[in-house]
């Protein structure tokens, strides 16, 4: 018996000894015929066809045996596979990116093989993370600004779910690093990696790059922009690519082209040789990456949503239709199909399509459908997201509430996904998502302007910026964060509606946090150094007396609605309240 169990084990494991080195020699035979790159996607052993593999320019799918092959230049030197729906790519304990990608290593007529495997997973229903700008550069105190300020909450909002039994993952759109900072303080884009690894970021990161992440030492050429990514690349892979989770198709891009031009009188940090700047665009072989990657989606109901650092449509105001007309019309009033235009019609053909971007450090939720007279982008909605560092880590390192330009408290967007239904709403790093608007006394606000003697002498060097000092008598602002068009808000006084008017302004909590402090605090007095942010999400009532109560009622593009009992007079904060 003992015999007859012995030689069973021995005859399986040469049979699938044999296998294997049958398989390993298919794959090589392949290969000679013109694969560069070649390999193996499973799951738990089992061979998975019909996964698209890339290295960025052309794309395959796996055979029946889980085999791919691909015949590539090699020029970005990684390949990367598209996750398929219900399937997640394993992450390595203590790391933060999951495996979907491999560097490649032998020279561009050398073929090599890199194999993935997928786990099966439950993911119809699940959870985005919407994070960008955290510019980490290793000063303000930056570093543990991040760690103790923003990570906890971004914690509590995944737990929340998970503890739900629904799987959270994180979008970054970019700008995780300080380019003119790399070597001042000796953080570049590989010390951010390893800084989000250290504290413990809490889900699985798929990341963009922003103009931020590119190296500045890179000599001004044409190759600028793609030799200014290499260290990122190292560190993350890719700079585009795609994946699904359960009904969504999620695609990553760089739409900034690098081109760090020199630059007279020019006063670049250590080791930075350019002026560091860039075009909004996305350059040619992405595109026709991505028209590739398009293609291969046959159920044009699937809901697209990308993930890049720049605002396609960043001249646009959701509540201005004259200024979206200008931006789609020449000077003549002519129909224009400008470079926004041109990229966005990429997507024509899927009904719902979400762009998620960052850069402007501000929150503007676009719906493209305004602009009726283009039919190219009716499907689109534009969510810029707030910046995690708000105004560059300053506001909090001066004292102050962690804001944004906008006046904004810093924070992300949590998109939760229930098949091909995505809701979305806002989290600010300092209230939460309970909280998503901001009242202002501005009776109290005009007391602060006369007899702050910091405030007076900055509104003396800035004439232009916003005097609050002669606001008329009892005004009332309301910043609600997030608004978008479809939001509504209502204000009672004693029982009786008060008209609300959607008008834009500064915010003064924002002045006193950040220009004061940037300006009078290291007496850089120079005139109009610190321009006017309107926030574009303000309201305005006027109340009967100075002393009345408001009821304030907020509600949002899903029906959840948020509420304030403003007692006044409401006394003018730094902080949130």
């Amino acid at each position: 018996m003992k015999k007859s169990l012995l030689l069973t084990i021995l005859i399986a494991i040469f049979t699938t000894a044999s296998a294997q080195s049958t398989f390993v020699s298919t794959l090589k035979a392949k290969a000679a015929k013109g694969a560069t790159i070649y390999g193996v996607v499973e799951c738990n052993g089992v061979p998975m066809e019909g996964v698209a593999v890339s290295d960025g320019y052309n794309i395959v799918k796996t055979d029946k045996k889980g085999v791919y092959n691909l015949v590539s230049e090699k020029r970005n030197g990684n390949v990367f596979i598209t996750i398929p729906s219900g399937y997640e790519a394993p992450v390595a304990p203590g790391d933060v990116q999951p495996q979907y990608w491999a560097a490649l290593s032998a020279d561009k007529g050398t073929a090599e093989r890199h194999d993935f495997c997928l786990n099966k997973v439950e993911n119809s229903r699940h959870v985005m993370l919407a994070i960008t700008d955290i510019h980490l550069s290793n000063q303000l105190g930056d570093i543990e600004q991040f760690k103790e300020r923003v990570l906890p909450r971004l914690r509590s909002e995944a737990d929340k779910y998970r503890q739900q039994g629904i799987p959270v993952y994180t979008m970054c759109m970019g700008d995780s690093s300080f380019d003119l900072f790399w070597y001042d303080y000796l953080f570049d884009i590989g010390d951010f990696r390893s800084t989000i690894k250290q504290v413990g970021y809490p889900t699985p990161i798929f990341i963009a790059m922003g103009n931020h992440d590119n190296d500045g030492a890179t000599t001004p050429d044409e190759n600028t922009d793609f030799n200014a990514t290499e260290k990122y690349r190292k560190a993350f892979g890719p700079t585009y690519y795609s994946f699904n989770i359960g009904d969504v198709h999620y695609i990553m891009l760089d739409n900034l082209r690098y081109r760090n031009e020199k630059r007279p009188k020019m006063k670049p940090g250590k080791n930075i040789v350019g002026a560091r700047n860039y075009d909004h665009i996305v350059v040619e072989d992405q595109l026709e990456w991505l028209r590739k990657d398009l293609a291969m989606i046959e159920d044009k109901n699937t809901p697209i949503v990308v993930g890049m650092h720049s605002p396609v449509f960043r001249m646009l105001s959701e509540h201005n239709s004259r200024e979206l007309y200008s931006y789609f019309h020449d000077s003549e009033g002519n129909r224009t199909l400008p470079p926004a235009l041109y990229f966005a019609s990429t997507f024509a053909e899927f009904k719902q399509v979400h762009f998620l971007t960052g850069h402007s450090h501000k929150l503007i939720t676009t719906h493209c459908k305004q602009a009726t007279a283009y039919p190219e982008i009716a499907n689109i909605i534009d969510h810029n997201v707030g910046a995690i560092c708000g105004a560059w880590w300053l506001t909090a390192a001066h004292g102050g509430p962690h804001l944004a330009p906008d006046g904004a408290p810093a924070g992300f967007k949590v998109f939760p996904v229930d098949g091909k239904n995505i809701e979305w709403y806002y989290t600010s790093a300092d209230c939460g998502a309970q909280k998503q608007f901001q009242s202002f006394d501005l009776n109290t606000v005009r007391d602060y302007y006369r007899t702050n003697g910091e405030m007076r002498v900055f509104l003396e060097v800035n004439p232009a910026r916003t005097d609050f000092a002669k606001v008329e008598d009892n005004r009332v602002a309301i910043h609600i964060w997030d608004w978008a068009p479809d939001w509504k808000v209502s204000v009672t006084e004693n029982g009786k509606p008060l008209e609300v008017t959607h008008c834009p302004m500064e915010n003064p909590q924002y002045t006193v946090a950040y220009c004061i402090p940037k300006s009078v605090w290291r007496r850089n007095l120079t005139p109009n150094a610190f321009g006017a942010e309107l926030t574009a999400h303000m309201f305005h009532v006027t109340a009967s007396a100075p002393d009345t109560t408001l009821e304030i009622s907020v509600t949002d593009s899903f029906g959840h609605t948020y509420t304030e009992t403003m007692a006044r007079p409401k006394a003018f904060s730094k902080h949130i309240e």
